[in-house]
């Protein structure tokens, strides 16, 4: 009698929510993908360590940069990098059909230096120590030197952000600094499939946490490496780095379009987006071609020399804008190229 009861208000329940319109069949319920065979923590942690083997990258690339502190973007140009373990890096960015030189970086690992070319009317040579940290929006408003104000969002881009994309860092854990876990995670996401736009789907990743150790005992979250478990492979996707202290997002890389390039053992990404949300840019990379790329390459060291020879304004972000080494450079030594 209790069961025929509760039957009975289940389907008065049903009718009632029917009649007020609260019951609607969904055609776009997110689809559960499936999911490939599991992998331990462990060989996570061996896929990570596993890219320390790559000593040097040459590759042609595409670039695009949008500077959200000015609101303005650089699409679609044309760039020459080279990446040397642990931080060297020549990334050389032009524009297309033009051939005009945009931006041309070099890190030796220890000081950065930039010179951006376009637009003509905010061109000059930054450089300072790879350590600096980032200028606030607040403080590029506010700044009393004008050449922060033009460099804008692009004074914060370093060496190290893009190094730290292609060049992924092991997780050390032998000294007991680093603490390694890991867990499950489903996330409801555009369908990317054909013919599925407005549909969602569950996608489910592993997520490596990397904590480290403090000197005085605590511990910080550091990293978190997503692997995506619905594609072949199980690639990493995703890679996320926090700010000392604070626990805020450095650097949210995400990684697309994974291949396979000649005699390498590591799937790559072709296109590579590093977002940078505290320093107020973007950067997208895109490999022009996949057999463009060469995996430990011998690179001569002039590729990672640059000097100021176009006489550019300098900005030098290791000394404050009243000091000597700024002053004499507030007005420019040059009007850069044509």
């Amino acid at each position: 009698m209790r069961l025929l009861k509760r039957l009975i208000l289940s389907g008065l329940l049903v009718s009632a929510l029917s009649a007020v319109g609260c019951i609607r069949k969904s055609a776009t319920l997110p689809q559960t993908l499936a999911l490939h065979n599991p992998v331990s923590m462990d060989e996570l942690v061996q896929r990570v360590n596993s890219y320390q083997d790559i000593r040097t990258v040459a590759a042609q690339v595409e670039i695009g940069v949008t500077d959200r502190y000015a609101g303005y973007r650089y699409n679609d140009a044309d760039g020459a990098l080279r990446l040397q373990r642990p931080e060297k890096i020549r990334l050389r960015i032009t524009a297309p059909i033009v051939n005009a030189e945009v931006v041309d970086m070099t890190s030796d690992g220890r000081e950065f230096k930039s010179a951006l070319f376009r637009p003509k009317d905010k061109a000059m040579f930054v450089h300072g120590s790879n350590s600096l940290k980032s200028v606030r929006a607040d403080e590029i408003k506010n700044a009393e030197d004008p050449r922060l104000k033009e460099a804008g969002a692009l004074a914060n881009i370093r060496p190290q952000h893009i190094i730290d994309a292609f060049m992924i860092k092991p997780i050390e854990t032998a000294d007991n600094k680093n603490e390694v876990f890991r867990e499950q995670d489903i996330e409801i996401e555009p369908d990317t499939r054909p013919n599925k736009k407005g549909h969602f789907v569950n996608r489910t990743y592993y997520v490596l946490y990397v904590l480290e150790r403090g000197d005085g005992g605590g511990v910080e979250l550091r990293r978190k490496f997503w692997f995506d478990r619905t594609q072949a492979g199980t690639p990493l996707v995703r890679q996320q780095t926090f700010e000392d202290g604070d626990g805020r997002i450095a650097s949210d890389i995400i990684y697309s379009d994974f291949f396979y390039p000649a005699d390498s053992k590591w799937p790559w990404a072709q296109t590579v987006n590093i977002r940078r949300p505290n320093d107020g840019y973007e950067m997208l990379v895109r490999l022009a071609d996949k057999d463009s790329i060469q995996i430990n390459p011998e690179l001569p060291l002039t590729t990672f020399v640059l000097e100021n020879t176009e006489h550019l304004k300098e900005l030098d972000l290791d000394h404050p804008a009243d000091s000597p080494v700024n002053s004499k450079n507030l007005a420019g030594t040059g009007q850069g190229k044509k």
